[in-house]
Formats: structure tokens, sequence, C-alpha cells
């Protein structure tokens, strides 16, 4: 899958994204971690707040292991996830999904730092498109 096209950079990793209309009826914003592993931009994680299914993938260039969201105990997907970066969980799921060195050298204060200019672009694109 493309990168997105909104990138910030958060120390170790970016996190790029876009919305997504093509995925058969379903759509919404895709906010995806990269990173440089082995001198090759990587992605890690990506995120598909989609509005009937969203769901989230460890690892999507490495077995790429997809987990549904259940919208119901979660509430809104982009909301669930920002809340999961707030809370320090980005270093974890990275690790889970197969990059334990990138894990390793996230500066959690950079992506802290950074978190708050993700929210405001996320928030944007998704009401860009009416999400």
């Amino acid at each position: 899958m493309d990168k997105g096209t909104k990138v910030i950079a958060a120390g170790a990793v970016e996190v790029a994204m876009s919305y997504r209309g093509d995925i058969l009826g379903d759509g919404g914003l895709c906010v995806q971690i990269y990173a440089d592993v082995d001198g090759r931009d990587t992605e890690l994680l990506r995120f598909d707040c989609f509005a009937e299914a969203p769901h989230y993938h460890y690892g999507p260039e490495l077995g790429n292991e997809r987990l549904m969201l259940d919208a119901t105990a979660a509430g809104d997907p982009l909301e669930w996830l920002l809340d999961r970066f707030e809370r320090g969980r980005l270093r974890p799921m990275i690790e889970r999904a197969g990059y334990p060195g990138v894990a390793a050298s996230l500066d959690e204060d950079a992506f802290q730092a950074a978190l708050p200019s993700v929210g405001d672009e996320a928030r944007a694109i998704a009401a860009q498109h009416g999400s």
C-alpha cells in the first residue's frame, strides 16, 4: 500500500495519513507508522479508521496480522487510536509487529511532542471527507 500523503516526523518513526475511500463501499482515515528498517522505508503499523469495518494491521509488510476494532466498545476509531498513542502503547505495538529494533529506538518524548500535530492533521483529513 502507498504511503499516506501527509507525513509527520516523530523521532525514529513517521506518521503518514490519508483518506481511503476505495475499499468495497467502506473507507475512512488511514494512519500508518513508518520507520527505516535496514535502509528501507517500511510500514510497521496501519490503522484503517473506516466507517463500517475499522481495523488495524501489525506488520503489514511482515505477516500482516489484521485485527478488527469493536467500534461499539471503542467508539470513534481515530479517537481510540490517539488514546493508544497518548497512553504510550506505540512501542509495544511496534514490538508485536515484529520490529524490536525500531521499538527500542523509539523516542517517546519526540513522538508525544508530535502527537498534537498528528491529531490535528488526522481530524482535518477526516473532516474533509465527512468522517
